[in-house]
C-alpha cells in the first residue's frame, strides 16, 4: 500500500515457529501493538474521535484473544 511516496509499509512476518526458525519477522500482534500507538497518537491532536476509540478498543481485544490463545498453545505443550 502506498498512498504518498514519502510514506510506505513493509511487513515481514514470522516464518515458522521462532523455537524452530527462530526470530525471522515479526508477529501479527507486534502489528497491532503499533496501530493501537499510531490511533492513540491521533486521539490526543486534532484527529481525536469516537471511531479511533473504539478502533483501539477492537485492537486490544484482538491482542488480548491473540495473547490468550498463545497462553492456551503454550500450556498444552507443557503437559
Amino acid at each position: 500500500m502506498n498512498r504518498n511516496s514519502n510514506h510506505y509499509i513493509n511487513i515481514k512476518f514470522q516464518a515458522g515457529a521462532i523455537d524452530h526458525e527462530g526470530v525471522n519477522g515479526c508477529q501479527v500482534e507486534d502489528v497491532i501493538s503499533v496501530l493501537v500507538e499510531k490511533l492513540k497518537s491521533h486521539q490526543n491532536g486534532e484527529f481525536a474521535c469516537a471511531e479511533n476509540s473504539i478502533a483501539i478498543s477492537n485492537l486490544e481485544t484482538a491482542n488480548y484473544a491473540l495473547r490468550v490463545r498463545k497462553e492456551r498453545l503454550e500450556n498444552k505443550e507443557r503437559t
